[in-house]
């Protein structure tokens, strides 16, 4: 198996998951700053409270999609 390509190996998987789970996550943290300001223009709101109020937003779903276990044996 492992010659056809048809094996992966364990430890590799679980770094290629875990790799693209931190970036996915880094993504979204930095999209509350990048984009409060145009939102709060477009809303005619603080742009600042709109900024903490999306990162608040985020990081608590951040934290629920973290719960999610991945068992790859």
């Amino acid at each position: 198996e492992k010659m056809k390509g048809e094996r992966v190996d364990r430890a590799q998987a679980t770094n290629a998951v875990f790799d693209l789970a931190r970036r996915e996550r880094d993504a979204w943290l930095n999209w509350p700053p990048r984009v409060a300001a145009n939102m709060a223009a477009e809303l005619g709101v603080d742009p600042h409270a709109l900024e903490q109020l999306l990162d608040q937003y985020l990081r608590a779903h951040l934290a629920e999609m973290a719960e999610v276990k991945i068992d790859l044996r």
